[in-house]
This record gives structure tokens, C-alpha cells and sequence, in this order.
């Protein structure tokens, strides 16, 4: 058959079209569902279900108010925003100590000048208050990042919740960093979750996917058309 379309056309139109349908999928629905679910610091913490966790099991601290039960962390995909979590097993009024180690190029050591560590504070008999700080790997200090904020549970708490940018922790979006969290007994460690490895995005990820997809239909097209 001549004419614009014929059946050995088909394929390639078929292909296209699959394409178009996908880079458009990626472009609107992909931000829509990032969007969904957002983590908002505000000492509430349904916005967390179901997101990524480290679980630790009970009873191997110094304290029950220091026994982490799971250490949470997540990014919003239209933010330039990390946020993590932190949980213990049993709810009170103490409060905890805790630090988190970031390993910002994954290398397997937290001493490096390049390296961030996070000391936090919450006190659940004082509303929830959290004060957050942060140093480099070697222990000098960069700078305040939350003061008497509303980030945790009040009265007889058990969760904690803080963010900080990608600025802060000198990475970029995707590159692959490791953390550990530990809770501290006075100046003593007294409980630790497992090391994790992760590549936090943001909303230019997805944004690029679906940029390169539309390229890659509109290279496909152009080499299809020169081979007819």
C-alpha cells in the first residue's frame, strides 16, 4: 500500500506513539505523585507511613528512653530538602540525644572534612522542642539549623522529625551518601541503627527523565525517517 501511512509503517508509528505516551506520563503524572504525601516539619508524623525505614530492635540501649526503635528518611521531590525521622520504643518525657552520621561520598569513613554530622536535641517535656546543629566530618561547626522548633512529640513523646538542603550537606541530587544514626546516654553512646546507603532526588530528576525520553522519541523519529 502507498501513501503516507502503510503497514510497514506501522511499527514505527506504534513505537512512537508508545513513546509520546510514556514522556508525557513522566512529565505529569511523575511531579503529581511526588508531590502527594509531602513531609511538613510540624511534630506530626502520619505524613511518614509507609516511607523508607531503618528498624532497630528493642532493648539493646544503655536506656529505654535512648532504645531507637527505627530511624526514617525521605526527600520532597519539589524541594532542595532532606528529611529524616527518628523513633524509639518507648514514649516518655526524657529527652534524647541523638547524632546522625553522613557519609557524603560514600567511602566508607564519617572523619572527612567533606563529611556532616548532625547533633540533635528533643525534649518532649518542654512541647516537643528540637534543636539541631551542624558540623563536618572533623567536628567543626557549620552552623545552627533548628532552634526550639516544634519538631517533636510533646508530653510523652516517642518520634522526632528534622530537615536540612542539599546545600547544607555540600551534595547533589542523586549522589549516593551513607548515614548512621546513634542515640547518646549523657556523653556515652548508647544505641545505633544500621548503616544505610542512599541517592536523595529532587524535582529535576524527574523533570529530566522526561526531557531525555522526549529527546530519545524525537532522535528515534529523525533516524526512522532517514532510513525510509
Amino acid at each position: 500500500m502507498s501513501g503516507l501511512f502503510s503497514w510497514s509503517s506501522a511499527p514505527r508509528v506504534l513505537i512512537a506513539g508508545t513513546l509520546l505516551a510514556l514522556s508525557l506520563a513522566l512529565l505529569l503524572v511523575m511531579p503529581a505523585r511526588a508531590q502527594s504525601g509531602a513531609i511538613v516539619l510540624d511534630g506530626q508524623f502520619d505524613d511518614w507511613l509507609g516511607l523508607p525505614s531503618v528498624p532497630d530492635v528493642q532493648g539493646d540501649a544503655q536506656t529505654n528512653h535512648s532504645d531507637l526503635s527505627a530511624f526514617y528518611f525521605t526527600n520532597n521531590h519539589d524541594q532542595d530538602y532532606l528529611f529524616f525521622m527518628a523513633e524509639r520504643w518507648d514514649a516518655g518525657s526524657e529527652g534524647m540525644e541523638l547524632r546522625l552520621f553522613i557519609d557524603t561520598n560514600n567511602n566508607g569513613t564519617y572523619a572527612e572534612a567533606a563529611d556532616r554530622l548532625i547533633e540533635l536535641s528533643y525534649h518532649p517535656n518542654q512541647g516537643g522542642r528540637t534543636y539541631v546543629d551542624l558540623y563536618d566530618g572533623q567536628g567543626a561547626y557549620i552552623k545552627q539549623i533548628a532552634y526550639q522548633m516544634n519538631w517533636g512529640e510533646p508530653g510523652k513523646g516517642r518520634r522526632v522529625e528534622w530537615g536540612l538542603t542539599f546545600t547544607d550537606l555540600g551534595i547533589a541530587p542523586y549522589q549516593t551518601i551513607r548515614m548512621q544514626l546513634v542515640s547518646n546516654h549523657g556523653t556515652q553512646l548508647s544505641d545505633s541503627v544500621g548503616e544505610v546507603q542512599w541517592s536523595p532526588a529532587n524535582a529535576l530528576g524527574y523533570w529530566l527523565l522526561g526531557l531525555l525520553t522526549i529527546a530519545g522519541l524525537g532522535w528515534l523519529y529523525y533516524r526512522r525517517r532517514g532510513m525510509a
